[in-house]
């Protein structure tokens, strides 16, 4: 990480990548090099910075996201800390993990911190694509894309968008919708591939001001079924259980 041994590096950072490519572990071993004492652009690992990044209480390191919907609260709360002064080290780093699940209100607050960025701060992003998040956060960022999606795009075919719109819409019927989600159900990676879709058209879908009546929680459900597929739960089932609890 030479850029920050010699301090040459920016300020907004956007890490993307689908899950398992590594963009938070990235995302907080640079947080972590930014706060070392060793100033040797990588984590030392024994100094009293990195001790505290490792037990999680560094205080000039801010850490939220990661947990379902990023709300207005949490951005003005990470604004008043970042407007402080570091208290150890030379910068402050704050980590937005799954910053696609700031609300509407949540990325226009980051935006003004974007507008107006604090002094010796650090801001990294972690999302699946930069798509899915507003352009006018994106454009103000430096992203980095980690796994096979080098430029950071996934792009879906035609019948799994089309398949993706019909169980978005709340105005199908029930049968229509579950034989949608069965196509997707043969294995976890399909359903994953499935998922990817969903929430990249739902996301563009908010952010126009297309949808109607949309919530950020279908967000939430997208991300939970998530967990169930890494928790080895059947795809069918997990499938079958967003498009009920979307309805």
């Amino acid at each position: 990480m030479r850029q920050i041994t010699s301090g040459d590096f920016v300020g907004f950072m956007l890490f993307v990548g689908q899950i398992g490519a590594g963009k938070k572990d990235s995302a907080h071993s640079f947080a972590n090099a930014v706060l070392c004492e060793s100033g040797d652009g990588e984590p030392c690992q024994m100094c009293a910075s990195c001790k505290l990044v490792e037990s999680g209480s560094h205080p000039d390191l801010i850490q939220l996201g990661g947990a379902g919907t990023i709300k207005i609260a949490e951005i003005r709360e990470l604004q008043k800390k970042l407007y402080l002064k570091p208290y150890r080290a030379e910068h402050k780093v704050a980590i937005i993990e799954d910053a696609q699940m700031m609300t509407e209100e949540s990325a226009n607050a980051l935006l003004k911190i974007l507008e107006e960025p604090p002094e010796n701060s650090v801001i990294i992003l972690t999302a699946p694509d930069k798509t899915m998040l507003p352009e006018t956060v994106v454009s103000r960022s430096q992203v980095v894309s980690f796994g096979a999606s080098a430029d950071s795009i996934k792009v879906f075919d035609a019948e799994i968008s089309e398949d993706a719109l019909i169980i978005l819409n709340g105005q199908k019927s029930l049968p229509e919708r579950f034989f949608a989600v069965h196509k997707y159900a043969t294995d976890r990676k399909t359903a994953s591939d499935l998922l990817d879709c969903l929430e990249t058209n739902f996301r563009k879908s908010l952010l126009s001001g297309d949808s109607e009546g949309s919530d950020i929680k279908t967000l939430e459900l997208i991300q939970k079924s998530r967990e169930y597929l890494k928790s080895n739960l059947v795809g069918k089932f997990v499938l079958e259980n967003l498009v009920l609890n979307m309805r």
